[in-house]
């Protein structure tokens, strides 16, 4: 599987259980504390995944990560795909 669908993985996993995960706002740590690559090798799949409509991506006092319903059902299907 490609790193990046990794990187969209741990935020889906991050927000599967909220009522609306699409509007949940993810801080970059989060992400770096359940993942195995390192930061820059992220920031490059985050960008990657902004522009493949999976993800959108804020930039407020720190960045702010958010799924989108593309990235949510994405991540959702290929969930047993991932897991083997």
């Amino acid at each position: 599987m490609e790193n990046k669908l990794q990187t969209l993985q741990v935020i889906y996993e991050l927000v599967k259980n909220d009522n609306r995960p699409s509007m949940t706002n993810i801080r970059a740590n989060e992400i770096v504390a359940r993942h195995h690559f390192p930061w820059d090798e992220i920031v490059m799949h985050l960008h990657e995944l902004n522009q493949d409509g999976f993800i959108l991506m804020t930039q407020l006092s720190t960045a702010v990560i958010s799924i989108t319903e593309k990235g949510f059902d994405f991540a959702a299907s290929s969930r047993m795909a991932i897991a083997s």
